[in-house]
């Protein structure tokens, strides 16, 4: 019984490791062990479902779940760092896709009946990305690191978009 929802568990470590985020101070070392638990988490589920032939649409709802609780928690624990941090455009650029994948999110589940991101390779390393992200924050690298990101993360959206507007190929 473990081994079918062994991938489901890990998963819902991710989304407790998360919500354990919320509490801890931006940037501790308590923070970032807890931070890095829930990325290898994210690296491990889908790895785990796929060698154990358990990869399921229910996994993949309780996946994009906790990637969406994720960003969300991240977005509400650096908010202000990037505020501090990164130009007004930048931050204006961060608003738009946002907003943006909000909406196109919303799109996907209206027309096509379904509530995931879909895991594609776009899809994948903006996550990467933006995971790294706070181990960027305080370098003088993060403007253009931040530039990178939301290019990946435009391009990302517009492939979501295509997917959106895509017929329904006929068999």
């Amino acid at each position: 019984m473990i081994r079918k929802n062994l991938a489901n568990i890990i998963t819902i470590i991710r989304i407790i490791g998360t919500i354990c985020l919320l509490p801890l101070e931006t940037l501790s070392d308590v923070f970032f062990y807890v931070y890095i638990l829930t990325g290898i988490t994210d690296a491990l589920d889908g790895f785990v479902a796929r060698k154990l032939h358990t990869v399921s649409r229910l996994g993949s709802k309780l996946d994009s779940a906790a990637d969406l609780t994720f960003y969300s928690v991240m977005m509400c624990k650096i908010w202000l760092l990037l505020v501090e941090y990164l130009p007004d455009y930048v931050i204006l650029l961060i608003k738009a896709v946002l907003v943006l994948r909000a909406v196109c999110y919303a799109l996907i589940a209206l027309f096509k009946k379904e509530f995931s991101s879909r895991h594609t390779i776009l899809n994948k390393l903006t996550g990467l990305l933006l995971f790294l992200l706070p181990m960027i924050l305080k370098t003088p690298y993060l403007l253009y690191y931040s530039l990178f990101v939301l290019l990946i993360a435009y391009i990302s959206l517009f492939d979501e978009i295509r997917y959106l507007f895509k017929k329904k190929e006929t068999a």
